[in-house]
């Protein structure tokens, strides 16, 4: 379980995580929302131990995250960023591979077992086909699916994701958190697409300023009242097939009582 109390973090003077509660269980789907700004990826990157937090303290089964030796967080913490190197010298199928570290010696090498685990990683993702491909020529979109086939071939415990829909088309965004939100492990995920969230999360921490606003099940905390003054736009909930979806209008000027007091 990874498990954040009273987190803050600041940039020089500028509080960006403001004292932060949040507990992933062991299994489940917690997606991070909010606007540009309200501090998702600083959050997610304190949850992997990135980042120190500069109060409260970030645990991984009841051990400050800090203290945890970095090759046994890496064999229970698999991390995709947003931001990815685009011209690394390698073909997609060894950088898959790099994700079995954690669970080789100094001077092993890549077994049968590590070769069939990111192989099932890559078609699981929909990128079997790119195994010879040099990462460096891949498409963003492609990228991204190469990046999440070797966190899975971790075979991590928990999964942390910011934004891993980023650079792709419909299709393969429902297919990629289709999968995520179907792995036996516990995966926390940032996402701006409040109707993906509402479809793929079993929990939300919705974030304005660094604090958390409201935090429950997509059904509690997609709601107008809720969104409208956090985003600044109009929401309408609209249920369609037995799913929530939202529909959004900028709204008129109007004071924010709330951000005034």
């Amino acid at each position: 379980m990874i498990e954040a109390r009273d987190v803050a973090h600041r940039y020089g003077d500028v509080v960006v995580v403001d004292g932060v509660d949040l507990r992933v269980p062991a299994g489940g789907t917690v997606g991070l929302v909010g606007p540009n700004g309200s501090g998702k990826t600083t959050l997610l990157r304190t949850l992997y131990g990135s980042l120190q937090p500069a109060a409260g303290r970030v645990e991984l089964d009841g051990t400050d995250i800090g203290e945890v030796p970095r090759k046994e967080l890496a064999r229970q913490v698999a991390v995709v960023v947003q931001e990815h190197s685009g011209d690394l010298p390698m073909r997609v199928a060894d950088l898959v591979l790099l994700g079995r570290l954690p669970h080789q010696g100094l001077s092993s090498r890549p077994s049968t077992h590590d070769r069939d685990v990111a192989t099932a990683a890559l078609r699981r993702v929909g990128a079997l086909h790119l195994a010879t491909r040099e990462y460096a020529g891949l498409s963003g979109g492609e990228k991204q699916r190469v990046l999440i086939a070797r966190a899975l071939t971790q075979e991590a415990e928990h999964l942390l994701l910011d934004e891993p829909t980023n650079h792709l088309d419909i299709r393969y965004q429902h297919e990629v958190l289709d999968l995520v939100a179907t792995l036996p492990t516990s995966v926390v995920v940032v996402l701006h697409d409040l109707n993906l969230a509402a479809r793929y999360c079993d929990h939300l921490v919705l974030l304005e300023a660094g604090r958390v606003v409201a935090q429950g099940t997509p059904d509690e905390v997609l709601v107008p009242e809720v969104l409208e003054p956090v985003y600044e736009v109009e929401v309408r909930r609209i249920e369609l097939d037995g799913e929530l979806h939202l529909l959004f209008r900028k709204a008129p000027t109007r004071i924010d009582v709330r951000k005034s007091a």
